[in-house]
Parts: structure tokens; sequence; C-alpha cells
């Protein structure tokens, strides 16, 4: 009689044990906010296609480079003014090196901020779209 109350009081432990691992486990499944979990960033934002220097790249470099890059002021001899000065970098890497602030490489732009990730991520794709000039 003494071994079936034992038993019994274990069984009964087992039960609340596991109610409780079941009340643990659902309190973590508490409704939420769609939005606030897969909201939108700023790279999923940030439209990547069919980059171009002319539509798309142009722009940003001028916006961040050609300030000290130009023809006129050819920051320690690298002029990024027009596409044909612009596509050596480009291919042989630095260029994306450079802006993506990459270690053995001067981050640029020198002495600003980094360019935003959206810049940064259409430049890095029209490199690997292959360097369009359309």
């Amino acid at each position: 009689m003494e071994k079936s109350r034992t038993n019994s009081k274990f069984r009964a432990f087992g039960k609340l044990l596991l109610v409780a691992f079941f009340i643990v486990l659902l309190s973590n499944c508490i409704y939420h906010n769609e939005s606030e979990y897969f909201a939108a960033t700023p790279a999923d934002t940030c439209n990547t296609q069919n980059m171009s220097y002319q539509n798309d790249i142009k722009s940003i470099l001028e916006a961040n480079c050609l300030a000290c890059h130009k023809t006129t002021n050819a920051s320690f001899g690298i002029n990024l003014e027009g596409y044909a000065k612009v596509k050596p970098y480009a291919q042989s890497g630095e260029l994306s090196k450079v802006i993506n602030h990459v270690a053995g490489y001067d981050p640029m732009p020198k002495n600003a901020s980094k360019m935003s990730d959206c810049d940064i991520a259409k430049i890095d794709a029209w490199i690997e779209q292959g360097i369009q000039n359309n």
C-alpha cells in the first residue's frame, strides 16, 4: 500500500511538471505584431537590380567621392570622374574595399561618415552585375 501511495505521488508530481512545462512553453508563444518582427530593413527597400553607372552610380560617386577625386583635384592621383576612370578601381575590387571599410584599405570617404548601406549595396551590386555603363 505504501508503494502505491509513493507511485501515485510521483505520477501527480510528474503531471504537475508536465503542466508547468506546457505553461512555460505556451507563454513564449504570445501574439506579436508581425510588422514589429518583419519590418523592412534598409537593405529590403534598397533596389539594387539592374545597376548602371549613368543611372545609379554616378550620382553616388558625385556626392561622396568627387570632392577629392576629380580631374582638378585627384587626391593621391585617384580620379573617379567618369566611367572610364572609375572602371579600373571597380574591376580591381579596390572601390568596394575602401567603401566597405575593409581592413588594410583607407576607409572612404576620408574624414566623413561611411556611405549609406544602400549606396554601398548599389555600388557592390553594380560591380557584381558587370560594371555596366548603360
